[in-house]
């Protein structure tokens, strides 16, 4: 929920059954209340600053509940505008301040926010010299923070403005431009990054307003009061998102309930000594490794997939092969760290799932490093992952002289191969570098650091 008028700016956010809210302008005093919605009463949480780590005094801040946190960002404390951070723990009744990390909003107060499972947003608000039009994502397990890409038609810069989220997009309304009460409203696609002009022109308008309400229900957005520069709003209107509320799809969602569930399995796989249940239809039109295991007969467990002993899979892990199955049941996998990824991409190949080999080469190269790129080097060619492959040679050719390397080159002694292409890709390097009229000394011993990747054969 936004902030009121311009004297009234305390937060507030709803977390359960009871409602805490924070601050306020008219005596810049730092206090947290909790109202208890079903008592209609109020408490005390903090009163005035005794903990040493409290945020200063301010308004015009954003807030938002996390699990279990109290999380506050910038504002103003009547002389600064702010854009620190701070959480609040319920149970343990503290602050603390947030490092926050990434591409940080600058000082501002009064933006408009929203919130959703796992991160908060800003558009907007107000630094005491200009109005914003910029728009920020901060990942709540993290606390980091990324300027989100703004294309199409934006917002003008504006602040005490009111955004909600509704099927996967934003939607932000009103707000004080420094010279009038807006009544636009504009919407934000999350997947394309577009903004777009929303026409709320017809049926009985609001008027220009600040300071508003806006919160979603079903498939409308409701705004309520705000401020039109004369007198304090206590209207209320409904602006009819879409014209049918139609549930987001949940086929993923059904699918995934699939996995390992041993009520609704017509087969079963043992690994390392557990039994997984699975789905012979889904597996045998996913795959066609698992469509010749189970139904072609090209393999020997297609003759014991009718009865009910369990098929024994080898070389795989426990773990690994319920990755697999995520992916054969949704498309994709989540959570492909470096120590899953090589085993996954090596599994991927066995059982012929080109797109899961592929996300798994994308998630590996992300976390090269100088630790564990030669194992990926070793394991992308053992298993054909040419790109993969591409992409730590060539981190390998910009980093020779670190200590990381030089050790994982002595593993390269059973993939003489290797070596020999690690050698001709250096000295090719080097002769194109000395041909150059722009050659200057190399970095390494092999090569240059400024190199173009995989341009050179």
């Amino acid at each position: 929920i936004q902030e009121s008028s311009d004297d009234e700016n305390g937060g507030i956010v709803v977390g359960d059954a009871n409602s805490e809210t924070a601050g306020g302008q008219a005596a810049a005093q730092l206090d947290m209340n909790q109202h208890e919605q079903q008592s209609h009463r109020n408490r005390s949480i903090q009163q005035g600053s005794n903990d040493g780590n409290a945020p200063l005094h301010r308004f015009g801040y954003v807030s938002v509940v996390h699990e279990g946190k109290f999380v506050l960002f910038g504002g103003f404390d009547g002389t600064r505008w702010l854009n620190d951070m701070f959480e609040f723990d319920f149970k343990k009744k503290s602050w603390r301040e947030i490092q926050a990390k990434g591409e940080l909003p600058s000082v501002r107060s009064c933006p408009a926010w929203a919130k959703d499972d796992t991160r908060v947003y800003i558009q907007g608000g107000y630094d005491g010299v200009e109005r914003k039009a910029d728009f920020f994502a901060c990942d709540l397990s993290t606390y980091t923070w990324v300027e989100m890409p703004c294309r199409g038609t934006p917002p003008s810069p504006r602040y005490f403005h009111s955004c909600c989220l509704y099927s996967n997009k934003m939607y932000a309304y009103g707000g004080y431009s420094g010279s009038e009460r807006l009544a636009d409203m504009y919407s934000y696609d999350f997947e394309t990054g577009i903004w777009s002009v929303i026409d709320c022109g017809r049926g009985d308008c609001p008027s220009g307003r600040s300071s508003l309400v806006a919160q979603v229900y079903e498939n409308s957005l409701y705004i309520f009061g705000g401020y039109n520069g004369v007198t304090v709003l206590n209207d209320f209107y409904k602006f009819r998102l879409k014209p049918i509320a139609i549930p987001q799809p949940q086929l993923m969602n059904n699918l995934s309930q699939l996995i390992d569930n041993e009520e609704l399995a017509d087969v079963t796989f043992l690994v390392e000594g557990q039994i997984v249940h699975a789905n012979r239809a889904i597996l045998a039109v996913r795959s066609e490794y698992f469509r010749g295991m189970l139904f072609n007969g090209v393999m020997r467990e297609s003759i014991s997939s009718n009865d009910s002993k369990p098929i024994e899979l080898c070389d795989v892990t426990h773990s690994i092969f319920l990755k697999v199955l995520e992916f054969l049941y949704t498309d994709t996998v989540a959570n492909i760290t470096s120590e899953v990824g090589i085993p996954l991409l090596i599994i991927s190949e066995r059982f012929m799932l080109d797109r899961l080999k592929g996300l798994c080469e994308d998630s590996i190269r992300r976390d090269i490093s100088v630790n564990n790129v030669i194992t990926i080097f070793l394991a992308s060619h053992k298993h054909h992952a040419v790109g993969l492959k591409d992409i730590a040679l060539d981190f390998i050719l910009k980093n020779l002289n670190e200590p990381g390397v030089i050790i994982g080159l002595a593993d390269l002694k059973s993939e003489p191969d290797l070596l020999v292409e690690i050698i001709k890709r250096s000295s090719a390097s080097q002769t194109n570098d000395a041909a150059s009229p722009h050659h200057h000394q190399a970095a390494g011993p092999f090569g240059n650091d400024s190199e173009w990747p995989g341009t050179r054969r």
